[in-house]
């Protein structure tokens, strides 16, 4: 069941980091049609920095929850519950 849960985690953090990466894909193409619309003078300009911001304040989001899961991944057994039961309570607060 120790396996299981190890597992099931080095799975979620494979997946979040799979995630980060298109994010910042995202973020970076995002940077990219900034500056191109900054050099044109567009009117779009300021949308762009929205969400840019937007992208960034997710990608911020995203990071914090990896290194949640990395350490819940490499911590003992016995901190491991304490930390999901943390987790989830801070979930349903947040909800």
């Amino acid at each position: 069941m120790d396996l299981t849960i190890t597992t099931m985690i080095v799975v979620l953090v494979i997946v979040v980091l799979g995630f980060t990466l298109v994010v910042v894909k995202w973020g970076l193409a995002h940077e990219e049609k900034r500056l191109a619309l900054k050099a044109s003078g567009g009117a779009d300009f300021q949308r762009m920095e929205q969400v840019l911001a937007a992208t960034q304040a997710e990608m911020v989001n995203l990071r914090e929850r990896v290194q949640v899961l990395e350490k819940l991944a490499t911590d003992d057994d016995r901190k491991l519950a304490s930390d999901i039961e943390r987790l989830r309570s801070q979930e349903t607060m947040r909800g």
